[in-house]
């Protein structure tokens, strides 16, 4: 019966644990450096990540791509430059920032780290803050297992 129950402990144990692996929804995702857009343009999608990369005045972030009203994806729209939510109205800044509608906070964001071309890393954003893309930037890994919530705007 020990034997039993110390079989079943292990599986549940090595079950219950996550396994992202790298380049997967979960894990950590690398994006080159120059896939990020210029200052306050057009931001640009990784399906694979969900997640937006965005470029404004503060320096890059990594959004993600999921309103933080109902779970709905939503999308950029050029006209307004504004990330606007189709299902119930929410609209958001570039940097995330809630503007209107019923979102109860702002988008939320991914912690990443900006690598040289060797692999190191050279600076890094553990809260999703923006920060400014260094000089000798190769790529920056995003970890999408590390969510940063939006500020509620309540």
């Amino acid at each position: 019966m020990a034997l039993f129950l110390l079989q079943f402990g292990g599986i549940t144990f090595l079950f219950a644990m996550p396994r992202f692996r790298e380049g997967q929804f979960g894990g950590k995702i690398t994006v080159a450096a120059s896939d990020f857009p210029e200052p306050n343009a057009t931001p640009r999608v990784n399906n694979v990540g969900k997640f937006w990369l965005v470029h404004v005045n503060e320096g890059i972030g990594a959004i993600y791509t999921i309103c933080t009203h109902l779970g709905c994806i939503y999308a950029w729209n050029e006209a307004s430059r504004i990330f606007a939510c189709p299902c119930h109205g929410s609209q958001f800044q570039l940097n995330g920032k809630w503007i209107a509608g019923p979102a109860p906070r702002d988008l939320d964001r991914f912690a990443f780290e900006v690598l040289d071309a060797s692999g190191n890393v050279i600076a890094e954003s553990p809260r999703g803050e923006f920060i400014k893309l260094p000089e000798g930037a190769a790529s920056v890994r995003v970890n999408t297992g590390a969510k940063v919530l939006g500020q509620s705007n309540l």
